[in-house]
């Protein structure tokens, strides 16, 4: 399995109390788009994804996305992080 696009659309939420930094849409094997996965900053300034959700007819989100394996999810935040990082003109680390 290979990231093979991240399209990302950053965006600034911090002035009105958000941590969210930008959204995604994921490329798969150039035969598998994830739209909507969020980059959110965490309160100690670490950057982690969320799957898109949709809401229950009782209010709660659960996700459309679930990843069974962590290693799918970290390559997918790896690769969503480092295009953010690039597009911000932040250096990468490994």
């Amino acid at each position: 399995m290979q990231v093979t696009e991240v399209k990302l659309y950053p965006f600034d939420t911090s002035s009105i109390g958000g941590r969210v930094r930008a959204v995604a849409d994921v490329t798969i094997d150039n035969m598998f788009v994830i739209k909507g996965i969020k980059l959110v900053e965490s309160k100690h300034g670490g950057l982690f994804i969320s799957f898109p959700k949709k809401s229950t007819s009782k209010g709660e989100f659960v996700d459309i996305i679930q990843p069974l394996d962590n290693t799918f999810t970290e390559i997918v935040r790896r690769a969503v992080v480092d295009k953010y990082k690039e597009m911000m003109g932040i250096p990468i680390t490994k």
